[in-house]
């Protein structure tokens, strides 16, 4: 599986909630960084930091990938995250990943994206 294949799997782990699943795709010691939050660092810290986010504000997520770019161990993806509120109604957020990868798995994730919006809808 290519760099990019694994990055696709791992945005459609994020949309089916499935967080067991998306650590499976990331090195032991990996970085995961969500907008202007601090860094998580080692799977047990990004579980803990991904369920404590944003989640408990969506009922649903997709993402529709605009670009992606691979040179060799770096993906980056221009996004589009289309939040589906608990509140009702949907969100859609833009949004840049860069991926970091060690031995065919994430070893950064670091998202670039203003979730404030989420927070006020």
């Amino acid at each position: 599986m290519s760099n990019s294949d694994t990055v696709r799997s791992l945005l459609k782990m994020f949309e089916s909630f499935n967080v067991e699943g998306f650590l499976e795709l990331l090195t032991d010691d990996a970085v995961y960084r969500f907008g202007n939050y601090p860094a998580a660092v080692g799977q047990e810290n990004i579980a803990a930091t991904i369920k404590a986010s944003h989640l408990d504000a969506i009922s649903g997520i997709s993402f529709e990938i605009k670009s992606l770019y691979e040179l060799e161990d770096t993906v980056v993806t221009e996004l589009i995250c289309n939040y589906t509120l608990n509140k009702g109604g949907n969100l859609p957020l833009p949004c840049l990943d860069i991926f970091k990868f060690q031995g065919g798995k994430v070893s950064a994730m670091l998202v670039f994206m203003d979730a404030s919006p989420l927070f006020t809808a």
